[in-house]
């Protein structure tokens, strides 16, 4: 289960990384397609607002999918317990 979990938040960070990236190059590619810089700065603050809501939307799913994984594996562990006890006693 600390594996899943492991996995979970690399595929999440890999996944923020690739948008990170994907919007810097977008950035420097309109930089270097657009001689005009007042164009690029209406580009820039177009797109910011975006950033915002995905690390927002993102960390929302993030944080619900985290603490729903936590959760299962504390249940797990407490039933694995559990019919642990009850072999004892029998």
């Amino acid at each position: 289960m600390v594996n899943r979990l492991k996995l979970l938040v690399r595929v999440t960070a890999a996944v923020l990384i690739g948008i990170g990236l994907n919007i810097y190059f977008g950035v420097v590619w309109i930089e270097a397609s657009v001689g005009n810089t007042e164009h690029i700065v209406e580009k820039q603050s177009g797109i910011t607002p975006f950033i915002w809501a995905a690390i927002i939307v993102g960390g929302c799913i993030t944080a619900t999918l985290s603490y729903v994984s936590w959760r299962k594996y504390r249940a797990e562990v407490k039933a694995k317990e559990a019919r642990n006890k009850d072999k004892l006693v029998d």
